[in-house]
């Protein structure tokens, strides 16, 4: 694992677009986007907003290999409030911590993070 300074995802700020499951795909609304949202900071933390509330992990992940890498996030500490459906705010925590491997595309506007059961599709934040 290299150290986060360094790590290309580095200073990248994501909008959550889209959520993959087995066969079924779900796919957020630009206001969700805007409330689901991952920012790399350096130093190896992670600054999340899970939809009404807001929270934050460490992460490492290794050098990507023609756009893929591994990634792992610690535990994500975050508020609890209620937010209204639909919400993915606790979905994209608990998938976070799941999370194993990583790929961009060589555009850099687009991140999907994955988990044995999940994909989670980004979009960078404008």
């Amino acid at each position: 694992m290299t150290i986060p300074d360094s790590h290309p995802l580095a200073g990248t700020e994501w909008q959550l677009t889209a959520i993959d499951t087995s066969g079924s795909t779900t796919s957020l609304t630009p206001t969700l986007q805007r409330r689901h949202t991952l920012a790399f900071i350096d130093g190896g933390e992670v600054q999340l907003q899970l939809d009404c509330n807001r929270g934050r992990s460490t992460w490492t992940a290794g050098q990507p290999s023609n756009g893929a890498g591994n990634i792992s996030f610690g535990p994500v500490a975050g508020t609890r409030m209620a937010c209204p459906a639909p919400s993915f705010g606790n979905d994209l925590a608990g998938a976070l911590e799941q999370a194993q491997r990583y790929t961009t595309t060589l555009d850099g506007r687009q991140l999907v993070l994955e988990t044995p059961e999940l994909r989670l599709t980004f979009a960078a934040a404008e």
